[in-house]
């Protein structure tokens, strides 16, 4: 089997493989054909953790730059942000996190749906629409599951503690 080598081939390779989250992948393809996103199925291929935006925000306001796209980069795999629902969406593996993620934080795996937006929409528009903050890299790239539970774990804290004040 060849190696992926241009971008091109990264982006249709990583868009195949989301595609085959559902059980008839062309349904996904019509969609992005069709408009910006395309409604795949989780829990299977890969799963979600939908992140408040004043989690990431507050994670952000500690990193250097202080910027939404550095902390979400650590995660080392594909991020969705929508910004009219005002939450991010972290790709991660099928396996469930440990029992709590917290109030800023939830698990969507199986019996969950997502939209996807399609590869390449790496930009807000002003539309309000779904973008990647983080674009897959490949098939099968995923978030760090450790790193995203220490992000939460450390933003929720943030949070918390500003509450208190």
């Amino acid at each position: 089997m060849r190696a992926i080598s241009t971008d091109a081939e990264r982006e249709a390779a990583a868009a195949a493989w989301l595609a085959d989250s559902l059980n008839r992948p062309g349904d996904a393809r019509r969609q992005w054909t069709d408009g910006r996103l395309a409604v795949l199925a989780l829990g299977r291929r890969f799963s979600a953790v939908r992140l408040a935006d004043e989690l990431v925000y507050a994670m952000a306001a500690g990193a250097e730059p202080a910027t939404a796209s550095t902390v979400l980069q650590s995660l080392r795999g594909p991020v969705i942000h929508d910004p009219r629902g005002r939450r991010f969406y972290a790709l991660v593996p099928s396996s469930p996190p440990g029992p709590s993620l917290g109030r800023y934080a939830t698990y969507l795996g199986l019996g969950h749906y997502i939209g996807v937006p399609r590869i390449g929409d790496n930009e807000p528009d002003g539309t309000r629409a779904s973008y990647w903050a983080v674009p897959p890299t490949g098939p099968g790239a995923l978030c760090d599951p450790i790193r995203l539970s220490t992000m939460i774990e450390t933003g929720s804290a943030t949070l918390d503690s500003r509450s208190e004040a």
